[in-house]
Formats: C-alpha cells, structure tokens, sequence
C-alpha cells in the first residue's frame, strides 16, 4: 500500500519527470476534519453519488490520477470507490 504521492513517484520513475514536478496533490472527495486539538483525523467523505468536480486547464498539464485505499483510513470501509472521468478537448 503506497500513499497517494508515491504512487506518484513510482509512476514517474521511467519518465523525464522528477519529484521537483510534482506539486502537492489534491484530495476532492476525502473527509479529513482538523480535530480540536490542531491535529487531523480520518472521517467517512462527505459527497455522495454522482458529485462531481470540473477543472479546466488554462495550459497543457500532466495529470495523474489515484484511488489509493491506504491502510489507515477507515473511509467506505476500506473500500474504495470507482472514478469516472471525462475529458474534454
């Protein structure tokens, strides 16, 4: 089970890419409330079936997606969910 950046590592491992080109990533359906005491907590997500998230690209970019069930996060029962995305050009 790698976490989410390095299944990112990984995959950019035989490419001219390297871990300066990744930013951070971008969690849109995952459920981590700061708890009262400053630290953070897993939660079970917040959005339901058929939410959604447009971007649009002001550039050519380089995506990568993951659904990377970790073993700490309880979330769906430790059971990760499908995707579907749709790309416009």
């Amino acid at each position: 089970m790698h976490s989410c950046r390095d299944t990112f590592l990984l995959t950019i491992s035989n490419s001219h890419y390297t871990k300066r080109d990744i930013t951070h990533n971008i969690n849109f359906f995952m459920n981590v409330p700061v708890t009262s005491d400053g630290g953070l907590t897993f939660a079970d997500g917040v959005s339901d079936k058929g939410r959604y998230v447009e971007m649009r690209a002001e550039m050519d970019v380089v995506c990568l997606i993951s659904n990377c069930p970790q073993l700490n996060n309880p979330c769906n029962a430790y059971n990760p969910t499908p995707v579907r995305l749709l790309i416009w050009d």
